[in-house]
């Protein structure tokens, strides 16, 4: 299993006029954290991987609400990937406020495809090398 952990400070743009965080932005938030995720478990950036041929689509969201987030507070997203890939990629998120209540949960489901062929396809090896140790 890996978890990283992420930080991002609400900007007034993401809110409405409640100053609540407008639900469509915890996708762009779970996308910030997975990258960052991303990169820390495989020493890989998506645009390394496109580069080698793969890329890797979104099959699936989930996200749920449990309080809300508000203007200029500084959230912290858990990124946790608790299976080793395959052509499949599921990553859980947790996000948690600046008292440390979770007041969000999400998960997404990418898929590794051929770059030429739009299908699915086995991770590159070189990231799976990077990745293996952590789901010993």
């Amino acid at each position: 299993m890996f978890v990283y952990e992420s930080k991002v400070k609400v900007r007034y743009v993401e809110t409405d006029q409640m100053g609540v965080v407008h639900h469509s932005n915890y996708a762009q938030y779970y996308e910030l954290a997975r990258t960052e995720c991303f990169e820390a478990c495989s020493g890989m950036t998506y645009e390394t991987m496109e580069s080698e041929g793969v890329m890797l689509p979104i099959l699936e969201l989930q996200s749920k609400f449990y309080k809300p987030a508000l203007y200029n507070q500084v959230l912290t997203i858990k990124s946790i990937v608790k299976d080793l890939p395959t052509v499949r990629l599921t990553v859980d998120y947790e996000i948690y406020n600046e008292t440390q209540e979770l007041i969000n949960t999400g998960k997404t489901v990418l898929v590794f495809v051929n770059k030429q062929t739009r299908r699915p396809c086995q991770p590159p090896e070189n990231f799976m090398q990077q990745v293996r140790q952590y789901f010993k």
